[in-house]
Parts: C-alpha cells; sequence; structure tokens
C-alpha cells in the first residue's frame, strides 16, 4: 500500500484555485480520497508546488506496485506525448533535455519492510492517459494538428499560468472519471439520433446541475457542473465547463472548456473559451480565449490577443525570468484586482499585474468635450 503526505503549501498557491476550491482545500480533500487507514509500505513525500489530483496519485501509486526493484527510495518523472508537453509543459522549469518531467515527491520504503533492500535510489518512469483530438484548423490560422490534454494532473507549479493549465487538465481528468459511471447519461445517449460516435455523444449527455440554479429553458448545458444559486439567461451555451456558486451568466453568453468561479459575472453575449476565472471576475464583451483572471479583476470591451502570426514562441513571465512557450494559442493573464478598460489591446501571454488598471491613452478617449468642439469646427467650416 501507498500512503502520500504534503505537510504544506507553497505560499504562491495559497489564494489561487482549482476546479472552483482553494489549492489547498483541493489538495486535502484528494489525499483524504487516495489515503487508507491500513498499514503502508511506502510513504510518498509530495512537494509544496505540486499541482495534483485523484488520477494523478492514482498513477502515482499504481507505478509503485508495479515496482519489482530493491531500492528504498523512488523518483519519479512524467512522460507524455509531444502535443502534451508542447500545451501544457513546455515553459516549466522541470522540462528536462529528454522531454520528460521531473516530478517533485519522493517514495521512501518503510522500516519495517526494508529488510533485504539495498539502500539505493532509481527513478521511476509514469505515463498518463490522454484524450487526443485532431483539429483542423482553417488554412488562415494554422495547419491542422492534434490537440492532447492528460486525463491526469501531475504539475510542478512553476508560475501562475500553470493554474490555467492545471484546471484545464483536472477538468477533462474529472470528466473522464464521472461521466463513465452516469447510467443516466449512458440511458440519454443509447436513445440520442445525434450522427456523431457514442463515445463523443456520452460526455455532452452528462450534466451535474445544483437544484438551487436558475437555469433559462432555452439555455444549452452539455457535459458540464453548474453550482448552487446561478443563473443563467436565456439562449446562454454552457459546454464541458464547470461554475461555482452564484456565478451570473447574462442572455446569449458561452462557455466552452472553462472554470468559472464564484459571484463572477460574464456578460451578455459574451465568449469565454478554455479559459479561468477566480472569484469576484467582471467581463463584458470579448471574446476571452486561452486567458486567466485571478481574483476581483475585470475586463471591458478589452481584445485579448491569443495567437502570434509569426510563429514565434510565446514569452511568459515567471519567478525564474521569462521563459518559452510552445503552444499555439496563450492569452493574458490578469493577476488580482487588474482590470483593463475597453479599448485596450493585449498582446499574448502577457501579465497584468495586480492592482493595475489599463485604458487607452487619454488623447484617444473621443470625450463630449471633444465631440462639441468638433462639431463647432466643422459647422463654421461648413458656413
Amino acid at each position: 500500500m501507498v500512503n502520500f503526505q504534503q505537510n504544506k503549501i507553497h505560499s504562491k498557491l495559497l489564494r489561487r484555485r482549482l476546479l472552483c476550491k482553494s489549492v489547498s482545500e483541493f489538495n486535502v480533500s484528494t489525499l483524504g480520497k487516495i489515503n487508507n487507514r491500513k498499514s503502508s509500505e511506502w510513504n510518498v513525500s509530495i512537494n509544496d508546488n505540486l499541482l495534483f489530483d485523484f488520477s494523478g496519485l492514482q498513477a502515482i501509486a499504481e507505478s509503485i506496485r508495479q515496482y519489482q526493484g530493491r531500492a528504498t527510495e523512488l523518483r519519479f518523472k512524467l512522460a507524455l506525448s509531444t502535443e502534451a508537453i508542447r500545451d501544457y509543459y513546455s515553459h516549466s522549469r522541470y522540462l528536462d533535455d529528454d522531454g520528460n518531467i521531473k516530478l517533485p515527491l519522493i517514495a521512501n520504503l518503510c522500516q519495517h519492510v526494508k529488510i533485504n533492500k539495498a539502500a539505493q535510489v532509481e527513478t521511476l518512469t509514469v505515463k498518463l492517459p490522454e484524450i487526443r483530438t485532431p483539429i483542423d484548423y482553417p488554412v488562415s490560422l494554422m495547419p491542422a494538428a492534434i490537440n492532447s490534454t492528460p486525463l491526469a494532473l501531475l504539475m510542478p507549479y512553476t508560475c501562475d499560468h500553470d493554474l490555467l493549465f492545471a484546471n484545464q487538465i483536472s477538468l477533462f481528468s474529472m470528466l473522464a472519471k464521472t461521466v463513465k459511471k452516469s447510467a443516466k447519461a449512458w440511458i440519454k445517449t443509447v436513445f440520442s439520433r445525434t450522427p456523431t460516435a457514442f463515445r463523443k455523444r456520452l460526455p455532452l449527455k452528462w450534466n451535474r446541475i445544483h437544484p438551487s440554479a436558475n437555469i433559462h429553458k432555452t439555455a444549452v448545458i452539455e457535459g458540464s457542473v453548474i453550482g448552487p444559486g446561478c443563473q443563467i439567461g436565456a439562449l446562454s451555451v454552457i459546454r464541458f465547463s464547470m461554475l461555482g456558486s452564484n456565478v451570473q451568466l447574462r442572455d446569449g453568453a458561452k462557455i466552452e472548456f472553462s472554470i468559472v468561479d464564484d459571484n463572477t459575472w460574464l456578460m451578455h453575449d459574451l465568449v469565454l473559451v478554455s479559459s479561468v476565472t477566480e472569484q469576484e471576475v467582471f467581463l463584458i464583451n470579448g471574446p476571452y480565449q486561452f486567458s486567466i483572471f485571478q481574483q476581483a479583476s475585470a475586463a471591458f470591451a478589452t481584445i485579448m490577443m491569443d495567437y502570434r502570426p509569426d510563429g514565434k514562441s510565446h514569452r511568459i513571465n515567471t519567478p525564474a525570468g521569462v521563459k518559452d512557450y510552445q503552444g499555439r494559442l496563450l492569452g493574458a493573464l490578469l493577476e488580482e484586482n487588474a482590470k483593463v478598460l475597453g479599448g485596450t489591446l493585449l498582446a499574448p501571454s502577457v501579465t497584468v499585474p495586480q492592482d493595475t488598471h489599463i485604458a487607452p491613452e487619454i488623447d484617444n478617449i473621443v470625450t463630449a468635450k471633444k465631440l462639441i468642439k468638433a462639431n463647432v469646427k466643422a459647422d463654421k467650416s461648413a458656413r
């Protein structure tokens, strides 16, 4: 048997969120589910900066159970497809020259089973299941490609962009683990007439909706979690996403592959794709894609670029300096209480610092006074 423990959380993660929970709450809950009271042969110490979910720790436990060597200490590295490394780990300082991720956790053999074991260290390779999806992009954007998302979370935290990637992985990990156990979703899928493959229809037929949520009859909800007190307006679309408590979606808002945390407002006809909002975020207009909005941040009619037409790497600000990110699309990071006002254009992968307010140059803003002066001048010219 294997026992996992994490003695503390990295200070930078104390205010961050995973699937609408604090990282500390998420981790404690996960450890409570994976550990049991039976005698353990191995103790696994998790470093304070590792982001993980139940499926990720299961993969570690399984690699230990299959181990037949004589070492008393085990280290771990994560092996994923080239596409998964590109989109989720390519900026990480834990990425080695062989394309593997060094995981910050160590397994030690318990004292009572060390008899006839050599005191040596070995490194095990952990492989995670992935969901691979071909995407036929328009040639005007980029060549066709494969998207591959791990279905288990094991991600060393190096910067706040990792919370965007970790939330996306843990969302699909949760869906993969939960949907296949839903008898209701299976029945709906069997009797649906949609001309798509069964495995694609099944997750669309699954939802977890809190009874206190107020959802307009014209809203479309597929493969998503809707928390208590949410208000979902007419013609809204929520697909493969999670909403926390008291989220406000105004009429026509559309969300895909995203996490929307407690008390967030998404205004009319807004589009949010592959993004994460923490609590108390306000977004209007958009679209907003591949971006992360920390607590109490806001964007008003802002254009957030997520695509580099020159094909060069995105650049991410990290505590260790600027790092190259090889993924094809990456939007902005708005830190806590950052606000970006209407008419602003943000470059791909830019970070807006905490408490920063960004607006267009004042000379470019048309005020009533400027408009009156322009009209008076035009009137005089006409005479």
